[in-house]
């Protein structure tokens, strides 16, 4: 009974305009309530004089309106009809008409009830956005004033009010009040909301990685033994038939060599978050020493790194140094293999807030579109040699370690990878 309550009242906190159904359907809910606790108040109204027989009927005439519009709007949602946040400032402004003239005639600002108006300031914090949310809030003061401006004072209230001086400015503080810390409260829970969902996102493009890593793993496994053996019988052929120089025997190794070099690659391209061993690091050291491993390893091809720095300060990230350097050194050849032979690909560290971007930068055509369509899936690449693995396990790794893999156009021609890796503050890396 109890969860079926709170379900009936919970809130939709979104600031999706696609959303915005809900919020009426919401709307619509409280609006039975607030009908259902007007009518039951009729009679001790009555007996205590804050509301007098001959007014009795525009208080009832408000009510039915209140029915009516319910009713009607309850019928619209049943036929799909198409919401928009318009409506649902529509729909609130009814209410605070309604409440407004209810008020008006049973004691205006000096009815106990009046703080009704508050849980509106509420709601249109809560349900409305932007411009729309400020007009709702313009409107809402504009009946507050009008409330205590020229209400009609009943019996039963006029040996206990307050004087306007008093009365007036507090209830205003008090919505503005009202009106800011829903704002700040909606704005919280919609920006945690969002980041929940961008969690949610992660984990299930992690778990994916991880089936696909399991099926690549079982498929190495299983073409790694007839590879094998087709191989060595392919030696053993042409030392047996004297034919180790045909054309179409060395054809065939080097394909069998192709295949061999892709399953291990496949194989060499998993990561298990779990299994990796994280350390602090100071990342420019450690980018410097794969630049230079990359720079013995090939002279013709070199990899300048600059380092964009405002401090002599290290920076440090917890990161697994083997995982990453294999990480940028794919990066690496990735952009090598596009860089016209006189050129260079740059390597920078820089920092941005509490993030180190790591960046390779290359001078080829830039990044094919199905690459960034695709990224962090395998086997997918626009090279003919390439077996599309390199940005898969560059994505794999940013995944496992809580960074973020972002590709862009260089100004000038060309394409970046960026890796930006949340940094260790001082006394983290101290600690």
């Amino acid at each position: 009974m109890s969860e079926t309550i709170r379900s009936f009242l919970e809130p939709p906190i979104s600031a999706a305009p696609t959303h915005a159904a809900a919020k009426l359907v919401w709307i619509v809910r409280l609006r039975w309530i607030a009908v259902a606790a007007q009518l039951l108040a009729v009679a001790p109204a009555l007996e205590l004089r804050l509301l007098e027989p001959r007014l009795l009927p525009p208080f009832l005439g408000i009510t039915a309106s209140l029915v009516i519009l319910n009713a009607g709007t309850r019928v619209y949602l049943l036929r799909g009809g198409r919401v928009q946040p318009g409506l649902v400032l529509l729909q609130l402004s009814a209410d605070v008409a309604a409440l407004t003239g209810l008020l008006g005639i049973t004691g205006g600002a000096w009815n106990p009830l009046a703080p009704i108006l508050f849980v509106h300031v509420a709601l249109g914090a809560l349900l409305l956005e932007g411009g729309l949310g400020l007009f709702f809030f313009g409107l809402l003061l504009a009946c507050l004033g009008l409330i205590q401006l020229r209400p009609h004072i009943p019996p039963g209230l006029e040996e206990a009010l307050l004087p306007p001086r008093v009365l007036i400015p507090a209830q205003l503080a008090i919505a503005v009040a009202f009106w800011l810390l829903t704002v700040s409260l909606s704005r919280t829970l919609i920006a945690l909301q969002n980041s929940f969902a961008l969690l949610s996102e992660r984990k299930t493009r992690v778990d994916r990685l991880r089936a696909v890593g399991a099926l690549a793993a079982g498929t190495c496994h299983e073409f790694a033994t007839p590879l094998n053996t087709a191989q060595l019988r392919l030696t053993r052929l042409a030392r047996n038939r004297n034919i180790a120089s045909d054309p179409d025997l060395e054809l065939a190794n080097e394909a069998l060599e192709r295949c061999g070099d892709i399953l291990r690659r496949m194989a060499g391209s998993q990561l298990r978050p779990e299994a990796l061993e994280l350390e602090a690091v100071d990342v420019d050291t450690l980018v410097e020493s794969v630049c230079a491993s990359v720079t013995g390893a090939a002279q013709e091809a070199l990899a300048d790194v600059h380092f964009e720095r405002q401090d002599q300060m290290p920076r440090r990230a917890l990161l697994p140094q083997f995982a990453f350097s294999h990480a940028l050194l794919n990066l690496i050849e990735n952009a090598q293999e596009t860089t016209p032979a006189q050129e260079h690909v740059d390597v920078e560290v820089r920092s941005r807030g509490d993030r180190i971007d790591v960046c390779v930068h290359d001078r080829g055509a830039g990044w094919p579109e199905v690459v960034r369509e695709h990224l962090g899936e395998p086997f997918v690449t626009t090279k003919p040699e390439g077996g599309g693995l390199g940005l898969y396990y560059v994505h794999s790794f940013v995944e496992a370690v809580g960074a973020e893999l972002v590709l862009e156009d260089r100004r000038g021609g060309g394409a970046t990878a960026r890796v930006s890796l949340p940094a260790l503050t001082t006394r983290e890396a101290v600690g």
